[in-house]
């Protein structure tokens, strides 16, 4: 996988195209075109050709002779997987995050994230919600204060996003009571119950994600 410095224009143009995809702007099958994109970011061809074989790398998109970078389509296939790697991931950070906690290592961007998907929640507004639950998963893993282990997680929790997002329909109430029982078991450091919790809070999501995806 090519490197981006942080802030670099290949990153930059990186987070816009992957935003532009996760929020349906780039809709499966569209073709992202190198020459378009660079008119739209305000930044040469070549950053945009290095963030574009990032995607691929991550996922998002497929790079095919004389067609260039075609957006994916997320297969149920795609989907399983997913769920493979966040069943194995999300519950050790879940515990790593409570032990931190334990320890007197709070995150305060865990404690901003649930009460944010909290607010979303009660306002019942669908993107916030979509964004807040997301900012929920990531802070946790941040939490967890293990950086191969959030290295790891990065592209998992990109992919998350995007399947988030076709998704929506999913009960935000039970949702945000399972994020609660998580962040309780973290807040009071009790490490494997907030890992049981995440390994059934992903688990529970699996089928009916595989479901709306199969539509």
């Amino acid at each position: 996988m090519p490197d981006s410095q942080p802030g670099s224009l290949t990153e930059q143009a990186e987070v816009a195209v992957r935003d532009g995809i996760i929020s349906g702007r780039y809709e499966p099958g569209f073709r992202l075109r190198e020459r378009e994109l660079s008119v739209e970011l305000g930044v040469s061809r070549v950053p945009v050709r290095e963030a574009l074989r990032n995607l691929e790398f991550q996922g998002f998109v497929t790079i095919q002779p004389r067609r260039g970078a075609i957006v994916r389509e997320m297969s149920a296939q795609d989907v399983d997987e997913l769920f493979d790697l966040r069943t194995a991931l999300e519950p050790l950070a879940a515990g790593a995050a409570a032990r931190r906690y334990r320890a007197g290592e709070p995150h305060d961007g865990l404690d901003h994230a649930m009460e944010k998907a909290q607010k979303a929640t009660d306002s019942a507004d669908a993107q916030a919600i979509l964004l807040a639950n997301s900012e929920f998963h990531t802070e946790l893993v941040f939490a967890a204060r293990h950086q191969m282990l959030t290295d790891a997680m990065a592209p998992v929790l990109a992919r998350t996003r995007w399947l988030f997002a076709q998704t929506a329909d999913r009960s935000a109430e039970i949702q945000s009571h399972e994020h609660h029982q998580i962040y309780e078991a973290i807040r009071s450091g009790q490490d494997r119950l907030a890992a049981a919790y995440m390994l059934a809070h992903v688990e529970s999501g699996r089928q009916p994600s595989l479901d709306i995806i199969a539509d």
